[in-house]
């Protein structure tokens, strides 16, 4: 589909399941306590939504007259979003050209020096504004299912094309056999001065172009009327770089967008149209883990905001102020005035003075809360030493990993979905650099993409390792090199390997033999090398024995 008719519904019903959905898990992931009472609060019974309002969080709200409930929330879920993009893009992935395999890679590359090139390029592109675009995508794509990035350039922001992300919740979707085949991306534009008018820019990315509208309503539901782009300052630039169907074209067969899934399938929308091809939340089937683990902690703080300690003191031993005052008791006062009693009474000095400090379950809540943590974690697909809750203990690689083997797995099936989508996107990025800003023509070639390993040995281990295995001669300088730098092209690796032989080179000292002629060279070396002095006499020592 193109941009929208003048009028038309907006956000479309067709995604009405979706948002819902992502409204849901986005609330979760804000940790926005009132959104999260409103979403669980409803009064729909049956089904679903009436197995919500049971939720801690949708617990309904009290008269006037009552103390209303007051509610923890625990950020995990931003803390589990926020690790999930850590384990993808807590490194830039390496990006290269030229492997001269015969693969998509390097098609159309003649030559190494022409792969180099490429690669140097697009290495200046996926700079670090573009590595935290990434990093800022996969968070949103861990809460809300999946996240969308897309190609933007702007003479006056930078002399190069760059990546911006673009939530779920903000772009309709277009996919053909699972495939995205085209993205209407929208922003809403402040009004302009002294109209209340809304304004809407929408971006239509298909495989060669782009298309620009810009909507103006009076109606939230609506997307208004088409109007000229020159009606809005912002959109005004625009005007001059669209062509008479309001496209400009991007100069590459690629869509300048992709769609990266969290992870599949979509468990509760596998029979919803555009649903079924959106990717899974992180926070799937672990909203009432979530919900109870606030209900826990608010019950702790409810403890402990009721079991502060409290005196009760006689009315005896109050001091009355003036009218108005009320009456008032000195912790201090050491002395009190005597009280006037029937003759034979007893004075009750407990009543006089007693003191309330219930007892804090911190035990209970804490071990309580542990578990339920815990059970989050795996529910979202990640360890508990994942995140700290092993303690600080020095580990191995290899030894972390086996302790993190449900994190590496969600790891691995996530990089399933991001690399092939990333390697066209960067195919793309490329192609808008030749166009616009004269760069580099990539040809047919495919940029490779390969993601550093999770867990790294210490330094330390690094080093032994490869002491190791120089002084057993098992292993080359250029393989040593390697692993010492895994994210390194052939091209970098050639030269430190370059640079470490001529290093040694210079230190080996140049033995004087101008005092040897005449000597065989073996004899030389039987006399210094392989007869030691000291073997030689104990040889001699040995025959005489016998």
């Amino acid at each position: 589909m193109a941009l929208p008719d003048s009028n038309a519904q907006w956000p479309p019903t067709s995604l009405n399941k979706p948002l819902s959905e992502i409204k849901r898990y986005d609330a979760w992931y804000r940790g926005d306590i009132d959104d999260l009472e409103q979403i669980y609060s409803t009064q729909v019974s049956g089904g679903f939504w009436g197995q919500m309002k049971r939720f801690f969080m949708g617990a309904p709200k009290l008269g006037e007259t009552a103390q209303r409930p007051d509610k923890v929330h625990v950020p995990l879920p931003a803390e589990i979003a926020k690790m999930s993009a850590a384990q993808l893009f807590s490194e830039m992935p390496n990006a290269h050209f030229g492997d001269m395999d015969g693969d998509l890679d390097d098609k159309g590359i003649t030559n190494a020096t022409q792969g180099d090139k490429l690669e140097k390029t697009l290495t200046d592109l996926l700079d670090d504004e573009t590595h935290a675009t990434l990093l800022e995508g996969a968070e949103l794509a861990s809460a809300h299912g999946g996240n969308f990035y897309r190609i933007a350039w702007d003479a006056g922001v930078a002399d190069h094309p760059f990546i911006t992300p673009v939530a779920a919740d903000m772009a309709v979707p277009e996919f053909r056999w699972g495939r995205l085949s085209g993205l209407t991306v929208w922003s809403d534009l402040e009004p302009l001065k002294g109209s209340r008018m809304r304004y809407k820019l929408l971006e239509y990315h298909t495989a060669g172009s782009i298309e620009y509208g810009l909507y103006e309503s009076s109606d939230e539901r609506s997307i208004g009327v088409r109007v000229p782009l020159e009606t809005h300052p912002a959109t005004a630039p625009l005007a001059a770089l669209v062509n008479a169907d309001s496209q400009v074209p991007t100069g590459s067969t690629l869509m300048t967008a992709c769609y990266i899934p969290n992870v599949k399938p979509n468990r509760s929308m596998r029979s919803d149209p555009i649903g079924q091809h959106l990717g899974r939340s992180d926070f799937d089937e672990a909203e009432s883990l979530f919900d109870q683990i606030d209900e826990c902690y608010s019950s702790w703080s409810r403890d402990i905001r009721l079991g502060k300690a409290r005196i009760f003191a006689s009315r005896d031993m109050l001091k009355t102020g003036k009218p108005g005052e009320g009456s008032s008791f000195n912790t201090d006062q050491e002395i009190f005035t005597p009280l006037a009693m029937p003759p034979g009474s007893q004075l009750n000095h407990e009543k006089m003075l007693e003191m309330f400090q219930p007892n804090i379950r911190w035990q209970e809540h804490q071990a309580t809360a542990q578990d339920l943590i815990e059970r989050a974690y795996t529910a979202c697909g990640y360890s508990s030493s994942t995140f700290g809750q092993s303690g600080d203990v020095a580990m191995t690689a290899t030894e972390a990993q086996a302790r993190e083997k449900l994190t590496m797995l969600t790891r691995s099936s996530k990089i399933l979905y991001t690399r092939p989508q990333l390697r066209k996107l960067f195919a793309a990025l490329m192609d808008v650099n030749t166009a616009v800003f004269n760069g580099p023509s990539r040809g047919e070639a495919i940029p490779d993409i390969e993601f550093p390993p999770a867990a790294t040995d210490a330094p330390n281990v690094v080093a032994q390792t490869l002491n190791l295995l120089a002084s057993s001669e098992s292993a080359s300088i250029g393989t040593r090199v390697q692993m010492l730098h895994p994210g390194w092209s052939d091209t970098e690796i050639g030269e430190e390997v370059a640079k470490i032989q001529q290093e040694t080179s210079a230190a080996v000292p140049i033995p004087d033999i101008s005092g040897l002629e005449g000597i065989e060279s073996a004899d030389v070396s039987e006399s210094t090398d392989n007869q030691p002095a000291d073997s030689a006499d104990s040889q001699d020592g040995d025959s005489e024995e016998e």
